[in-house]
């Protein structure tokens, strides 16, 4: 194990608890409740087989016309295609331990950790990198909830909120806020600006890291698989459009 990888991976966790825990003690939210903010990051040791890793853990079943996991449909196509990659992500990575695909799999973060973790173990942190939903309000508006994550050198970590208003032709515009809307805004308050509404979709993008600093950045859409690129040593896998029929990889 590389110990520099370590060193970096506990100070990263150091500062991540520090700010999340400061949720914790806020007696005056925002939406006028305290909030006891869960942990960004969690580690996992030695989990039960079959169980869910800590990086599918945060991923929200989305609500209102997005298909829930038990409703949604994918096409036999995507799931072939998901199947022949993570073969492909096996020889580019050269990734040794004991592979089985499932031919069926259905393109999930739960499913691509299963397969990495026979070669790399288990995640040991996780980073949020950003995270956005739309929605259609009561004048039936799109509106998309943004929130960034930023993770300076030797600084406290912070969240950034923006809000867009999607216009007659499909475009983002974004919505003013006040500097205490968007400077770390607790979780409470960031579920209330879409709580009550019919979620269009959900995204998320985050980094989780394996213990000899194997690096695996992806990207989620409804529940499934956008984007992965996975780093190991001086190789590199990366995808598109997973949950999609055009879905494509490049091992460079």
């Amino acid at each position: 194990m590389n110990s520099k990888y370590l060193i970096a991976i506990a100070a990263t966790l150091f500062v991540m608890v520090f700010l999340f825990s400061q949720d914790k003690t806020e007696n005056n939210s925002k939406n006028g409740t305290n909030v006891s903010e869960a942990a960004k990051v969690k580690k996992i040791i030695q989990p039960p087989a079959g169980s869910s890793s800590v990086v599918s853990s945060d991923v929200k079943s989305a609500v209102g016309s997005v298909p829930t996991a038990e409703t949604r449909q994918t096409s036999e196509l995507v799931l072939k295609q998901f199947a022949s990659h993570l073969k492909t992500m096996t020889k580019c990575l050269g990734l040794t331990g004991p592979q089985t695909i499932n031919e069926k799999a259905e393109p999930s973060l739960e499913n691509l950790t299963a397969n990495l973790r026979a070669s790399l173990g288990d995640v040991v942190v996780q980073m949020d990198d950003w995270s956005q939903t739309e929605i259609l309000d009561q004048a039936s508006v799109r509106k998309r909830v943004r929130v960034d994550y930023d993770y300076p050198d030797g600084a406290t970590p912070s969240r950034r909120l923006s809000m867009y208003q999607i216009n007659s032709y499909g475009m983002p515009e974004i919505m003013n806020l006040t500097e205490d809307e968007v400077n770390n805004p607790n979780e409470a308050y960031i579920s209330s600006l879409t709580e009550g509404y019919k979620v269009l979709a959900e995204e998320k993008g985050a980094r989780a890291y394996y213990s000899d600093g194997e690096e695996l950045i992806f990207s989620v859409r409804n529940g499934q698989l956008q984007s992965v690129s996975i780093n190991k040593g001086d190789r590199s896998f990366n995808c598109f459009n997973l949950d999609q029929e055009n879905s494509s990889c490049t091992c460079p």
